[in-house]
């Protein structure tokens, strides 16, 4: 009985750094993907499947988000902070892992924000959902990826009135 309780203590222990979070205010709202990042990582799409992502939107929400007019209910939030040598060896199974550097990245740690959800078919290649791992690089710039290929996104400029001075 004793053994079950310890296991049981760790299995709780072990999950506390998955406890889902509420989204970070600085990813909250409306991001453009700029570009597609040049890395050397193998990846799961060849340029004709990543190139279309470039100039659409995606949206981080508490509750979902959207990417291409679909809502991706999200189920949970998790953040931390991530170095560069975490990255690379935690994406070693790309090959040559990209490093920081190759992201356009020159901080020594970022936040990384992963959105839980179900799985989904956005793309009809993978059930992956590009944008559901991100990296706050800058308060208007976020690095996402999808099957291997990294993006960059820039805040969506909202839409302000301006008042004409007479």
């Amino acid at each position: 009985m004793k053994m079950h309780s310890l296991l049981a203590g760790v299995l709780c222990v072990a999950c506390l750094p998955m406890i889902a979070e509420p989204l970070p205010s600085r990813l909250a709202g409306t991001w453009k993907i700029t570009r597609i990042l040049p890395t050397k990582g193998g990846t799961c799409w060849d340029a004709s499947q990543a190139a279309p992502l470039v100039g659409s939107t995606l949206i981080y929400r508490d509750d979902a988000m959207t990417w291409r007019g679909g809502d991706v209910p999200l189920q949970g939030i998790v953040t931390r902070s991530v170095s560069a040598e975490e990255f690379r060896k935690e994406n070693s199974t790309l090959g040559d892992p990209p490093d920081f550097a190759e992201l356009g990245i020159h901080a020594s740690h970022v936040t990384e924000v992963d959105l839980q959800h179900e799985d989904a078919d956005i793309t009809g290649a993978t059930t992956e959902v590009p944008g559901d791992a991100v990296l706050i690089v800058a308060p208007n710039r976020i690095v996402v990826s999808a099957c291997g290929v990294f993006f960059e996104a820039t805040r969506a400029a909202s839409a302000t009135r301006t008042v004409a001075r007479r």
